[in-house]
């Protein structure tokens, strides 16, 4: 491939609208000034991914730096905050506190965090997942569309019960009930006032949980945990999952809704997105985006996106965890795919500097496989170009935005 083409791939990736299919924008409830450090803590660079903390000395911040040098999650936020806050260096130890007096006065500018979605990331559109209040969006951001949560309602058997984020249903929505029945369209009647309200999409967080195999479940085993109360054995509460989220697939079914499915890190041992196969054989009406491209099981992804029509594979949050394993994952998808047009990409990040950072990754990853696809012969250069504006933006609209565009 010449040079001239090279560089019109990526010239045309860069200047692309994106349409993030996944965030967690949340404003950052900090006392004092927002610096360096905050923005870590509301990261993947954040101990609970990373095991590591930057500390407040200048020899701690110079090993966190050290020990996380290759870790891509540093190596996009490092980018994202030079180029944003306008540093000639990458983020040192010597230059920690001079990042962070900018970062506290440029974020204390009316719009700038909006600015950084719609300037710098280049988002036409995102789709928010408020996890502690879902289906909510924030206030003053027209392009954000919800997605609702559904992990509470296989954890609410009783008022005290929690999923991993410490929603309950019951307390969210003021409902209480010993009848699974009634549960069950109390459940239904709530997912449809969100989407009444404006959500495009509902979310599965459940591999944090427990498995993403759900068995067919019997109605009478199920509702033994909802009459138990506080007190079922860890088999009931599992049962009564596996009911209350094939009832969730059929309402997606039903009305049809899209159902954004977490697959891959959260419990290893339960997250392979093969393990979720037999609910997107059950539902062929329902459209399955399987998030994260299932890492580290990327190649289960592009057999159930060969194998069925109903599945949609989204490399939200993998650019930023590898961009090796996104880049590999994209080329397999793109030649097994059935339809270019199941593949999409968000960021899945909290703030829009890290989200920013998870762009430019993105951008890297899109530009380089068409780039390669295109020197290999397998694609000629204007379908590659159209390749890339349906991932970047085009697919997502379609799927989460359709039917109220057409309206």
């Amino acid at each position: 491939m010449d040079e001239k083409t090279h560089q019109r791939v990526g010239e045309t990736v860069d200047a692309l609208p994106l349409f993030s299919s996944h965030e967690h924008y949340c404003e950052i409830d900090a006392d004092g000034s927002i610096d360096v450090n905050t923005l870590i803590a509301n990261s993947y660079l954040d101990v609970e991914w990373t095991f590591l903390e930057p500390g407040s000395t200048q020899a701690s911040r110079a090993s966190f730096l050290s020990q996380l040098r290759a870790k891509s999650y540093l190596r996009w936020f490092t980018e994202s905050i030079r180029k944003l806050y306008g540093m000639d260096e990458r983020l040192t130890a010597d230059n920690w506190d001079a990042y962070g007096r900018l970062i506290d006065e440029r974020r204390r500018e009316p719009g700038f965090l909006n600015r950084i979605y719609k300037d710098s990331c280049r988002y036409e559109a995102v789709v928010q997942d408020t996890y502690w209040n879902p289906g909510h969006v924030p206030r003053g951001m027209d392009y954000f569309y919800g997605t609702f949560r559904i992990n509470s309602f296989l954890y609410s058997y009783s008022r005290d019960s929690e999923d991993h984020n410490g929603n309950n249903a019951r307390r969210l929505y003021d409902f209480d009930t010993d009848d699974i029945d009634e549960y069950v369209h109390i459940m239904e009647e709530t997912i449809l006032r969100r989407f009444d309200q404006g959500c495009v999409a509902l979310k599965s967080a459940l591999a944090y949980d427990r498995p993403i195999a759900f068995a067919m479940a019997d109605k009478r085993a199920a509702s033994r945990a909802l009459r138990k109360g506080s007190d079922p054995n860890q088999e009931e509460v599992l049962v009564f999952g596996d009911y209350i989220f094939h009832e969730i697939c059929r309402i997606a079914q039903a009305h049809d809704i899209p159902f954004q499915v977490h697959t891959g890190l959260g419990l290893l041992w339960g997250s392979d997105p093969m393990r979720f196969e037999p609910v997107v054989r059950a539902y062929p009406g329902v459209r399955f985006v399987l998030f994260h491209g299932g890492y580290p099981w990327y190649h289960s992804i592009g057999g159930l996106l060969h194998n069925y029509p109903n599945v949609y594979a989204d490399l939200v949050w993998l650019p930023l965890i590898s961009p090796t394993a996104a880049t590999a994952a994209l080329h397999e998808w793109i030649e097994v795919a059935n339809s270019i047009e199941r593949i999409a990409w968000g960021s899945d990040c909290k703030t829009p500097e890290e989200s920013y950072g998870a762009s430019l990754a993105f951008r890297q990853v899109l530009a380089t496989v068409l780039s390669q696809k295109v020197e290999q012969q397998y694609l000629d250069v204007e379908d590659a170009l159209d390749i890339a504006r349906r991932i970047a933006s085009v697919n997502a609209r379609a799927l989460y935005l359709g039917r109220k565009e057409e309206g």
